[in-house]
């Protein structure tokens, strides 16, 4: 049977992911991954086509799941706060079912 939980989707830039990771675990997600990504947005569009010069500035998808909904918007509103005064980024968050919920 499925459980309802909680996608934390964040887009960064290759340099906060370090950072940001460090912060979810020390916020309490038990796991999390990273995508490297390409895209287009605000700011510029990043493509893996065209290499960058400073790889840092390349973005990254990092996702992590909750069975506690209020948990992961609390840590989602701290990455925000933290890292997105300054630097580009977005955060979206999806309810969604999981499977093995012990692992969340």
């Amino acid at each position: 049977m499925a459980t309802p939980a909680t996608t934390v989707t964040i887009i960064a830039e290759r340099l906060l992911q370090s950072k940001i990771v460090r912060l979810l675990e020390e916020t309490g997600a038990s796991g999390y991954t990273v995508v490297e990504g390409s895209g287009k947005g605000h700011h510029l569009t990043r493509t893996h086509e065209r290499p960058s010069l400073v790889r840092d500035f390349d973005i990254v998808r990092i996702e992590f799941v909750m069975t506690d909904g209020e948990h992961a918007r609390e840590i989602a509103q701290q990455i925000a706060d933290t890292f997105f005064k300054e630097y580009s980024g977005i955060i979206y968050i999806s309810p969604v079912e999981v499977l093995r919920p012990e692992l969340f």
